[in-house]
């Protein structure tokens, strides 16, 4: 659980900071983390049977994730003026 709290943490920093600052790399940053995370949790190998604990920490994990990856499309690439050269 500590480490679930960490992570978000890092991510709600970095996107946040963007969000402030204007730096959509720190918002890219958060999704990258959150793309190889939600990667690791997704293709994890799982016994067939689960407890309610793993099934209750396993969504936490993808909210945690999901807001990475939100953070990262809306400060992160949105605001991205210059995007393939286009500026």
């Amino acid at each position: 659980m500590r480490l679930l709290l960490i992570i978000y943490g890092i991510i709600l920093i970095l996107g946040v900071t963007a969000m402030f600052t204007g730096i959509y790399y720190l918002a890219n940053i958060a999704g990258f983390i959150s793309a190889i995370g939600l990667m690791l949790i997704f293709f994890k190998d799982r016994p067939d049977k689960e407890s309610a604990l793993d099934l209750k920490m396993r969504r936490y994990w993808y909210v945690v994730f999901a807001t990475g990856i939100f953070f990262s499309i809306i400060f992160g690439s949105f605001w991205n003026n210059t995007m393939g050269n286009m500026a």
